[in-house]
């Protein structure tokens, strides 16, 4: 039913009340001050060589949870198949029809735009006798059919045609649809989740939202996609997309140089999230100004597009749980994700997104990509032999500094989403009131 003219405003002036609240609770969490005032704490501690004296000791991480098949199976049964997992951008998907086909945690799932416009996750298995249903990586179809006996599915998921129904005593096609998988979007951010009883995205997310309320999610479009395999659990490689203690050795001619990786502002969010601020060297905004600053001849809708002024003096970066990381800039910005393949080896995914409102220019988009490409290949050689080395005894425990803090985040709250009475002695990691932040 459409609503009326009346409700319809009622709606939108409800979402723009809600988007307001959420950048001044933003404004809050990432103001210049803020990030300032946590800038100068950690330019202080490394001046005075200490460690801050408000934040926990964080006790040492069984090396076990990177190279234990228990713990990969673990993983599997309840981290998997409970959290909500980013797929795509919804402009993949553009009209009835279009569909794309994954494997996530062994599972075959397809997502399917349908004839009302809804976005739909489904397993990808016929309900016949289990044969593969679209066996193309994307597409656009008029259906879903079974290329084994011709079982056929509206888009969607209702059965709508059995070659020689007769043949079968007592079958109800309303009864034997597509199996669906929950599937929520974040602006054009598509996400799924095998849980049925799981939170809904947004609750999840936690403060997300509000972090990112000057980022033109509804506006992403795919501008280039690319993965690689890893011999090394998902875990290392997620980790090293979640501290940058690192960053000045492993990228000494590369981000060192235009990044102060010393001076962060962490802040962990609820939720397993995290999310940094790395002070800058000089500008980010070269040839980018336009995007941050205000003028006063801005309409209200052009000062609300354009990203929160602290975009111009650092490096914001946001791990969402369990998998992707997003380093966010104006206009051009990589989404990475990782996925597991066994417990020494994963893939990680990297989607270069794009805002319909970015310029035109062929040379810094490809500039942007293959600066990326050179440090993350520094990354690669860090983590190359990681797994032979974790898997053989020579280390026992993991210890961690207070700039691996978001590491802690992440693996206590993949305990927390497993069960901790599910894990074995000597898997876990200790529990600890972290201080998280709040809006």
């Amino acid at each position: 039913m459409v609503p009326r003219r009346g409700d319809r405003a009622a709606v939108a002036a409800q979402l723009k009340q809600e988007k307001d609240r959420m950048r001044k609770a933003a404004m809050t969490l990432e103001s210049p001050e803020r990030i300032q005032s946590m800038w100068e704490a950690a330019s202080t501690q490394m001046r005075e060589r200490r460690h801050p004296d408000d934040f926990p000791a964080l006790p040492d991480m069984p090396a076990a949870r990177y190279t234990s098949e228990v713990f990969y199976e673990l993983e599997k049964k309840h981290l998997w198949s409970k959290t909500w997992l980013l797929v795509g951008l919804a402009h993949e998907f553009e009209g009835a029809g279009s569909y794309r086909t994954y494997t996530l945690n062994d599972a075959p799932v397809v997502v399917m735009r349908g004839r009302d416009d809804e976005l739909r996750a489904f397993h990808n298995v016929c309900q016949h006798r289990g044969s593969l249903l679209m066996k193309d990586e994307g597409g656009t179809a008029r259906n879903m059919r079974c290329l084994y006996h011709c079982w056929t599915y509206d888009l969607d998921g209702k059965l709508l045609f059995v070659p020689d129904e007769h043949y079968f005593s007592g079958l109800d096609k309303a009864d034997r649809g597509l199996k669906p998988i929950r599937c929520e979007q974040f602006g054009s951010l598509v996400f799924v989740n095998f849980d049925d009883e799981a939170e809904p995205l947004m609750e999840y997310l936690t403060d997300i939202p509000t972090l990112w309320a000057d980022i033109p999610l509804n506006d992403l479009r795919l501008f280039e996609r690319f993965s690689f395999e890893v011999d090394c659990n998902w875990k290392c490689v997620q980790d090293n997309f979640a501290e940058n203690y690192h960053a000045k050795y492993v990228h000494e001619h590369t981000i060192d140089k235009v990044i102060d990786s010393k001076t962060s502002a962490l802040q962990m969010i609820r939720g397993g999230h995290n999310a940094i601020v790395i002070k800058s060297r000089g500008t980010l905004t070269s040839g980018m100004g336009a995007a941050f600053f205000k003028s006063d001849s801005d309409t209200a809708e052009e000062q609300a597009s354009k990203l929160a002024e602290i975009s111009r003096s650092g490096q914001r970066s946001y791990n969402v749980f369990p998998n992707a990381t997003f380093p966010i800039a104006e206009y051009l910005f990589p989404i990475v994700m990782v996925w597991p393949i066994e417990p020494g080896r994963c893939r990680v995914e990297v989607s270069f997104v794009k805002t319909g409102s970015g310029p035109d220019n062929e040379k810094l988009d490809q500039d942007t990509l293959t600066f990326f490409r050179s440090f993350i290949g520094e990354d690669l050689d860090a983590l190359s032999g990681m797994h032979k080395a974790l898997a053989h005894g020579g280390i026992d425990s993991i210890p961690l500094c207070w700039s691996e803090q978001f590491i802690y985040n992440h693996e206590q709250h993949i305990d927390t989403v497993i069960g901790r009475e599910n894990i074995p002695d000597g898997l876990a990691v200790v529990e600890v009131d972290l201080p998280y932040a709040n809006s």
